[in-house]
């Protein structure tokens, strides 16, 4: 009889409870452990915003974790697209 049992996963550090919460346009947040993280992430910004966001997982005193880092930065990246479609839709209208 042989064992067919598959060895455990890892799984990611990032707390599941967390979410992402879009404020506004210009806005991104992360919920987590009853605290709001807000993000300013203007068009043009997006690199003082990682780099924001990564100084806050550096620190001690934060709950932040690079998983989180790593969806907020993956959140940044879909408003960056969705705003490049629509410059090229609006472009290829004209």
């Amino acid at each position: 009889m042989s064992d067919t049992t598959k060895p455990k996963q890892p799984q990611p550090a990032g707390d599941s409870a967390a979410h992402v919460e879009e404020l506004g346009e210009n806005e991104l947040a992360l919920v987590k452990n009853g605290k709001r993280y807000v993000f300013d992430c203007a068009p043009g910004h997006e690199a003082q915003t990682l780099n924001q966001i990564a100084e806050m997982v550096t620190r001690a005193e934060s709950d932040l974790t690079w998983f989180d880092a790593a969806v907020l930065s993956h959140q940044l990246g879909e408003r960056m697209s969705k705003r490049l479609s629509g410059m090229s839709a609006s472009r290829l209208s004209a």
